[in-house]
């Protein structure tokens, strides 16, 4: 992918699109939480998309939405595409506001690797912690239309583009494989 031209991006506070709160929890143990059930456990990790084992438990979150830890590195930022149970210090971002109902698949790509950027860039640690009230307050660039508005569609055919370089990618490596 070509690189981006972001000097007309526009800047928007990350509290102003997302409310951000902790994602529900079960008291529970790893042990009895993690018991080899089909709902995936979203956790305070880097990894695996965040995902720590699965679970019989109901799940307690509806996927379509952006997760971070805030006791790990500003790298447990993800995407949930499909409903999972919450975990203790995971937090989930809720859009909100105006453009609560703009955002969807491609889109919360697109910001998770804006807001994962900016974060990152923060140094945040397992000292410094990456709080729901530092990430509320975190200004983000965003491309904008003539209106000023986040250019949705931009966001959209961004990540469609980048999605069908990685399914070719992916093609290529399976030919490759196969040889």
């Amino acid at each position: 992918m070509m690189k981006i031209d972001t000097s007309e991006w526009g800047k928007f506070i990350v509290g102003d699109l997302f409310d951000i709160h902790p994602t529900k929890a079960y008291k529970m143990t790893n042990a009895q939480l993690m018991d080899d059930g089909d709902n995936p456990v979203v956790v305070n990790s880097s990894y695996n998309n965040g995902i720590g084992g699965y679970s019989t438990q109901e799940v307690t979150e509806k996927g379509g939405m952006i997760t971070f830890s805030d006791t790990t590195t500003a790298d447990a930022i993800f995407y949930q595409p499909n409903d999972f149970v919450g975990y203790p210090h995971v937090q989930g971002m809720y859009p909100k506001g105006k453009y609560a109902e703009k955002w969807d698949e491609k889109q919360l790509l697109f910001f998770v690797v804006v807001f994962r950027k900016a974060a990152v860039l923060c140094g945040f640690d397992y000292a410094y912690k990456f709080t729901r009230e530092i990430a509320s307050a975190m200004e983000v660039s965003l491309p904008v239309d003539a209106s000023g508005e986040p250019d949705w569609a931009y966001m959209d055919d961004y990540m469609s583009a980048v999605m069908r370089e990685s399914e070719t990618s992916l093609e290529s490596l399976r030919q490759a494989l196969r040889v």
